[in-house]
Order: C-alpha cells, then structure tokens, then sequence
C-alpha cells in the first residue's frame, strides 16, 4: 500500500486533480490581478486624491529592472485604456469582484478535496477490508490492530488525505505568486521579502520542532505523575499504619517537581521561538513597507507598488506559516500510513500457495499428519491420519466433543494445521478462497447474530438467485425445526394495518373462526378474552388499566406509575395508598427471593421487577420502611412503588396480592381512564376493540382477543396450534411467518434458546446448499427425541451429499441407516473407525 499520503492522493483522483490546479491556475491570476488593482487604485487616489477625470491605463504589468543594469523598463502585458468612468467602475468593481471569485474558486477546489479524500478513504479501506476477509484464521491480534488504525485513527486523519496534495500547491502558489509580484515590482522589494519568508520559514518550522518536544515532555510528565500516585495508592495502609504522611508528601512533592522540570525547561526554550516566528512573519511585510519608503526618492516606487507588495508581503507571509504547519500534518498522516502499511504486510498469509484454488464437488478429505489447537477452548488434536470418502455421512464422537471439534473447525476454515496437510479432493483446502471454502464445505458452529431481522440472519452467507431464494429458506427451515419458533414470533410481533389493511382485516376476521376451534377442542378455558367489563387475570394491573395498548413512550410500562394523568386517575380511585403498598410487599419479596442470586443472573433478568442497577435503591427503600423513620417515603419512592405495582400479573407472579375487590377497584379505574383521557393523549394510547385491528398489539392478541393463561401447562402450546391450524386454513400462515420473519433478532441472542440459536447457523449452512455439512453444535441443549428428530431431518436433505455430524455419542434413531463411518477421537487422536475398522481410519 502507498504509504506517502500525496502520491496516494494523486494515484486515486488523478482527474480530480488536474482539475484542481487548473483551479488553482485560475485563482492565482485571480491574485494577481486583485493585488495590481490594489496598486492602480492607490497610485489614482494619491495622485489625483480620488480618480481622476483624465483616461488610465488598467492592469499594465510592468518589470523595472536594477539601476546597475541600466536597462529600459519591461511591459509584460501592456493593460487596457479606459475612461475616467470606465476605470473607477472597473477599479472599484474589481476589488470586489476578485475576492468574491477567489472564494468561489477555492469553494469548488474544497470540495474537490472532499471527493479525493473520500477515494483515499475509499481506498484505503477496501485494502483492509480486503487483508481482513483474506486473513489466516490465527490472525486475531493483527486484524484487531489493524481495524483500530483504520477506524477511528484514520478519521481523525481523513481531513488531509484530500488535500494532501491541493493544499500545498494552494499555500506555495501563493508564496510563490506573491513574491514573483514584489519581484516584478521591485527587485530589492522582492530580495528583502525573500529574506524575510526565509528566516519566518525556518524559525517556524523551529517553533514546531519545540512544540512537538514539549508534547512528548508532557507526556512522559503525565506517565511520572501517574506512577507516583499510583505508588502512593499502594503505600496507603502502610502510611497510615506507620504515620509517614509528612515523608510521603515529601516524596511525591519531590517526584512532581522532578517529573515536571523538563516540561517547563521546554516551555522556556519555546517561548522565544513563539514569539521571533510570530514577529518575523509580522515584519516581512513591514520589511517592504520599509525597503519601499528608503529607496522611494530614488527609484521610479509609487505608492500603489508599495501598498501591493505589502499586500502580497502579508500572503506569503501567512502561506509560509500555514505550509509548515500543514507539512506536520502531512508527516502525521504519512505515519498513519506506514503503521497500516505495515500491519498489512502482517495480516498477509504465511503460506505461498494461496491462489484461490478451485474445490471439486466430491471427493476424498485427506489428513496427513495434522495437529492443531484452539486457544478459545484449549482443546488440541496431533498427528491425525485420517482419509473420509465423501460423499458420505460420518460421525464423530467421543473426546468429550474436543477433538472433533477442533478437526471439525479445522475442515471448516475456523483454524489452520499447526502441522500437517489436509486436503479434499486432492486439492489443498489452504489453498482455496474462504468463499469458495464456505460455498463447498459448510461449518454449523458458533454462531454469530447480526444486527437486524430473524430473515436477514437466516440468508446470512447466501448467495442464490433471489427466485430461488425463499424456496431454499423455507426448505431449510423446515430440516432445522425453526418453522414454530418463526410461526411464534409471527404472533408476538406487531402488524401495521395502513401498510397491510387486507391482512389486517382477515386476522380480525379469523378471530370468530379461532375462538370456535378453541371451543371445540376444549381450550377456550386457556384464554381469557378482552373484555371491557372484566379484569383480564393473564394481564398485568397497568394493561388492565388501559385496557389497550400504549404508542409511544408516553403510557410505556416503565413510565406509567409517574404519569400525572395516571396518577390522577389512581388518585380519584383511592389506589395510590393500595397500589404502593403492593409495590413495597413486591420489592420485599423480590429482594429475599432474589438474595443469593448475583446481578445480572439470568433468573434475575428475566423474574425480577427491576433491573440490577435499581436493586440497591429499592434495598434502601424497604430498609427505610420497615424502620418505619419519619419521612422515609417521599413522591418519588411511591411513583417507584407504584411502578412495580403496576406490572404485577397474580397468575404469573403469585404472591397473593391481588384479590377480586381490588380487581373491581381497577375496573373503576379504567372506566375514568378511558371517559376522562384528555384529547392530547389519545393518540398515545390504542383500546382494545372486538371489530378493529389494534395496531399496537402483538398479531397473537388480535387473533385471540385475550391472552392465553400463563399458569396452565401446555396452554400456550395448545393453543397455538390451534392457531396455526386456522390461520393455515385461512390462508394465513405464511403471513404470520413473514412477519416473524421480519422481527429484529437481538444479537447477545437473549431471546432465543440456545438450540434455536444454534439452528440459525445450521439454516445458514442449507441454504448454500453445500457439498458437505459439518454440524458441530446444533444437538446441544436438545432432548434426545428432540435431538434424534433433527439428525433425521439432516440425513433426510443430505441424501447423496456429505454430512459430519459432531456429537458425545449416536443413538439407535440416529444410526438409521447406519452412518457410512463413525470416528470416535481420544485425546485428540482418531483411534478407531466402529464401522470400517481399517488403517487409515486410525491415527498414524
């Protein structure tokens, strides 16, 4: 990769920068012009105190050679004649003019700038990009130290990367510009400035040289200064033990000073080069102002001359500053550079023969005295010798999954042969492309969750043609058994009825048609139904209240209890004294319950009221009240009390508080909700309504019109089935697997069970269509028939393609038909083929 950022610049935009001096060309005669109007506008107002009525000559360009030379002067470009009033318009004009198209011209150079820079950008990151996707399987290390550079490091540089090479041909354009104008001018002008930028030049570049030294200074100062009070936090017990503060704070007084003196010995240096860069650039234009005005009596200098090569005196003055400054931040990108440059070189593959080599569709896996170890489980295999004939189905057990595992991630591409050779097909697999890997040799693994939908995890890695593409995803759907988890999470998701307005009503419509079924399977007593009149007993207190569904935050769970209207409401009933003191009985509860159990504890997460960072306030809270001191509770323990109160479900939670005349004080509670909402709050909240689709509620809620009782065994199961059946009959189903489909997946994975998890990866692997499947962790967590039922499904779409199937041990209904071979590893050693039983099925 190019490490110096200008000739990285140039070889991304080349276009862009032809453009952009052809700019810089043009803003450069802009200059020069601007400065000649400066000087004919001055010499007309001091000769004739304003313009003068008599013609003039605009934009003459004239060189006047030395008196030693005694030569005629020398008419560059010879001007225009104009008018009295044609050249006070165009003087004045000008001046205005010139700087206005300057702007505009630096304008579209800046965003010239922008678009080279985001090239570089560009560019630069797909290189890493590309070092990343191609990197050995071992190359953690490197890959996260060059991600890191490439990442925040280089934003913070990516400002320079577009105009790394515009900038300093703007910034020495106008040096240059500048000074050949006071040179044509006047010669003696032009050698004082040239003096004066040479001497502002190399003391500022001596200013940033100090500058830079007193950074490093500094920090070695703050590394010191934190060694000594780190030490000194270690001697605490001691110096309190034995009394040494006096000589301690000696000590550390002497380190602070000690650590801080080469920090104010450059300091010191630095001030003069601060202030002799600062006042060389102010003096070179004061430098010509002075020149002039010497040699004025004797030399053809008008006042114009001078007050424009004053002019130009201060723009490269500035230049000069501005183009050292920006050549340290060159450097500094050029560095950056060189760091990723580097961490390149580390992330290529050790090996040579590394050629995107094309994988066969069948054939013999081979392993050759192979050995390798995963540093994430500790587990290693050595000197496998091992041939597997594919396509086939082969298990791989014993080990206690170690040693399969790691061949099987070995096979997969997830680690490389510490020694050894394996192959397939006679083709090294270390010799082909990671995609071609992947598309021959599928690996169901770790899996890892994506942001976004259950469906964009499921086609994670697929690559077929779109038409294909849900006929591969339902089928492997099917093999891995996600099909009722999909169904499930159809029903708990949400459905917009503007977008959808047919399948919103045809759900209202299949409501009548799925409370029958119930009935006559006998699982209505499953579901109690929504019923404005009725306390829902599967409901928690705050959506009794509402009898319906909040949108948007403003009636959110969490937020409910410190709600005015809320708490108005709960007032008028007389519920804010009842409802707290349930708030207090459950956080009571909750913390003994919950006593042992360490935060963040799945238990904890899932049951418990509040979340752990709230679990130290609400200890305080019950220790205060049962101390019974005054003023224990204030407004905002109640809203809190209340809160927990609010989200209490008898029939999940049972704690025997809730009985039926509080039930009926809720009821009353609602009806003044609902008659006195005000107008403002009604979009924030959507009833429940027998005839209407409710948006807001789950498509599980709109077809039951209730909620399936959540202490009855099996209920949700039954019910659900039920469900499904009538839906399918309806037409339905697809409709409620596609939004579950379209549901967001939380990526740490907390809601799904690790088997559902481990099925994502498998559905991944299928809808490849792969060559040969490797299964490494899709049994863990399942019962046996659970298990059993999965592995027949796998064999069943495997037929006539190679599978591997990692497990501790196979059972009969796994084993039908029997598995072409079954290798069983023993400390990390293939010792024996149950079905073959031939050499090369043993370790060498």
């Amino acid at each position: 990769m190019e490490r110096d950022p200008l000739r990285l610049a140039w070889k991304t935009k080349p276009a862009r920068h032809l453009l952009g001096f052809l700019l810089l060309t043009l803003a450069g005669f802009l200059l020069l012009v601007g400065l000649d109007l400066v000087r004919i506008v001055v010499d007309r107002a001091v000769g004739g105190g304003g313009l003068p009525d008599g013609p003039g000559t605009f934009l003459r360009i004239v060189i006047t050679p030395p008196d030693a030379l005694r030569a005629d002067p020398l008419v560059l470009f010879p001007g225009f004649g104009l008018g009295p009033e044609a050249f006070a318009l165009a003087a004045v004009g000008g001046l205005i003019l010139v700087p206005v198209l300057i702007a505009l011209l630096l304008t579209l150079l800046d965003w010239l700038a922008v678009g080279i820079g985001a090239g570089v950008l560009a560019r630069v990151r797909a290189k890493v990009l590309d070092a990343v996707l191609d990197a050995p399987a071992s190359s953690q290390d490197e890959i996260a130290t060059v991600t890191s550079l490439a990442g925040r490091a280089l934003a913070r540089e990516s400002g320079v990367l577009g105009a790394a090479l515009l900038a300093p041909m703007q910034l020495g354009g106008m040096i240059g510009l500048a000074f050949a104008y006071v040179l044509v001018t006047d010669w003696q002008l032009g050698a004082t400035l040239a003096l004066a930028l040479a001497v502002g030049g190399v003391l500022n570049a001596r200013r940033l040289v100090l500058r830079l030294d007193a950074v490093r200074a500094r920090h070695r100062e703050g590394e010191a200064i934190d060694s000594a009070f780190a030490d000194l936090g270690h001697r605490i017990p001691a110096l309190r033990a034995h009394g040494t503060a006096p000589f301690e704070r000696d000590r550390v007084g002497r380190a602070l000073t000690h650590g801080h003196h080469p920090v104010e010995t450059r300091e010191f240096r630095m001030a003069p080069a601060d202030s002799l860069a600062a006042a060389t650039l102010m003096i070179a234009p004061l430098a010509v102002l002075a020149v002039g005005v010497w040699f004025a009596p004797g030399r053809p200098i008008t006042a114009g001359a001078v007050a424009a090569c004053i002019l130009a005196a201060s723009l490269a003055a500035f230049g000069v500053r501005e183009l050292v400054q920006w050549q340290h931040i060159v450097n500094r990108a050029q560095e950056l550079l060189a760091d990723i440059a580097e961490s390149l070189i580390g992330l290529q593959p050790r090996e040579t023969h590394r050629q995107g080599a094309a994988l066969p569709e069948s054939g013999a896996l081979v392993a050759q005295g192979v050995s390798a170890y995963d540093h994430a489980s500790g587990a290693r295999i050595s000197g496998v010798n091992l041939t597997l004939a594919f396509p086939s189905h082969v298990a791989l057990v014993g080990d206690g999954d170690a040693g399969p595992r790691v061949f099987a991630a070995l096979v997969g591409g997830l680690l490389e042969p510490s020694t050894g050779r394996l192959t397939y097909g006679g083709t090294d697999l270390a010799a082909a492309s990671p995609v071609e890997r992947a598309r021959r040799i599928a690996l169901a693994g770790e899996t890892v969750l994506i942001p976004g939908t259950l469906r964009d995890n499921l086609l994670y890695g697929c690559a077929a043609a779109p038409d294909e593409t849900d006929g591969r995803l339902w089928d492997a759907i099917a093999v891995a058994g996600l099909d009722r988890l999909i169904h499930a999470r159809g029903l708990s998701g949400t459905l917009n009825p503007r977008r959808e307005p047919k399948v919103a009503a045809a759900i209202v419509d299949s409501r009548r048609a799925v409370q029958a079924a119930l009935v006559e399977e006998n699982l209505d007593r499953f579901v109690d139904p929504f019923n404005a009149e009725r306390y829902n007993r599967y409901a928690t207190i705050g959506e009794n209240l509402l009898f319906g569904k909040a949108i948007g935050d403003t009636f959110r769970e969490d937020r409910l209890g410190s709600h005015p209207f809320v708490r108005a409401v709960l007032e008028a009933g007389d519920l804010t004294k009842p409802l707290a003191r349930m708030g207090l009985s459950i956080a009571t509860s909750m913390i003994e319950i919950f006593a042992e159990i360490p935060d963040g504890h799945p238990l904890f997460e899932r049951f418990g009221f509040f979340s752990a960072a709230d679990r130290a306030y609400f200890e305080d809270l019950v220790e205060r009240r049962n101390e019974k001191r005054r003023g224990a509770q204030t407004a905002r323990d109640q809203e809190r009390l209340i809160g927990l109160a609010l989200r209490y479900n008898e029939s999940r939670h049972r704690l025997g508080l809730l009985d039926e005349a509080m039930e009926a004080r809720i009821l009353a509670a609602r009806a003044d909700f609902t008659r006195m909402l005000p107008l403002s709050l009604k979009p924030s909240i959507e009833f429940y309504d027998e005839n209407l689709f409710c948006a807001a509620a789950s498509v599980q809620d709109n077809v039951l019109f209730g909620r399936i009782a959540s202490d009855q065994a099996g209920a949700a199961e039954a019910v659900q089935k039920a469900i499904r059946r009538v839906l399918t009959e309806r037409g339905l189903d697809a409709e409620v697997s596609r939004i579950g489909l379209g549901t967001p997946v939380d990526i740490q994975g907390s809601d799904l069970t690790l088997s559902e998890i481990a099925a994502i990866d498998v559905v991944r692997c299928l809808v490849r269509r792969p060559n040969i499947l490797i299964v490494q962790r899709a049994l863990e967590g399942l019962p046996g028939p659970a298990a059993d039922r999965l592995v027949a499904n796998l064999r069943r779409a495997m037929i006539g393609r190679g599978l591997v199937l990692i497990t501790p041990e196979i059972t009969a209904a796994m084993d039908q038909p029997p598995f072409d071979a079954v290798i069983r590893f023993e400390r990390g050693e293939p010792v024996l083929d149950q079905r073959r039983r031939e050499p090369e099925a043993l370790s060498a």
